[in-house]
């Protein structure tokens, strides 16, 4: 593949607040708790540097490394794994919509398959009609 970079986002109004929502999306350490693609997560440190490593269904594992967090949006990149990208970096968001919240998930990465966008897109979207059942969307 190139060296072009690809970017996918994806979003979901839930209708529920911003604290409630954030209280599950914004635990790097908990997507095995809403995500239905990602069966265990365990956590790991190096000095002040947090990790987590995701088993999927499958058995397949992915390491992603937290980067930065904010009060509603954490940043992550994927270390190793078998997404077909390289060079990943993401951003998980939530912002008060009206009476509801609106999460954000959006990523840059290298593409190492034709069709990296639509597999990223299809985990964004798995994991947001998971929450959009959970909070109601």
């Amino acid at each position: 593949m190139s060296e072009a970079r690809s970017s996918v986002s994806r979003s979901v109004t839930l209708k529920a607040p911003v604290g409630e929502v954030w209280a599950v999306v914004g635990d790097f350490q908990g997507l095995d708790t809403w995500h239905p693609a990602v069966t265990g997560s365990a956590a790991g440190r190096v000095a002040d540097e947090a990790f987590r490593i995701l088993t999927l269904g499958n058995g397949a594992q992915i390491v992603e490394h937290l980067e930065s967090a904010e009060p509603h949006a954490y940043r992550y990149g994927i270390l190793r794994g078998p997404l077909p990208v390289a060079e990943y970096h993401a951003v998980i968001a939530a912002e008060p919509d009206g009476a509801g919240t609106r999460v954000t998930w959006s990523s840059q990465f290298r593409p190492t398959a034709p069709d990296a966008d639509e597999v990223i897109a299809g985990v964004y979207e798995a994991g947001l009609a998971a929450l959009s059942a959970r909070f109601g969307g």
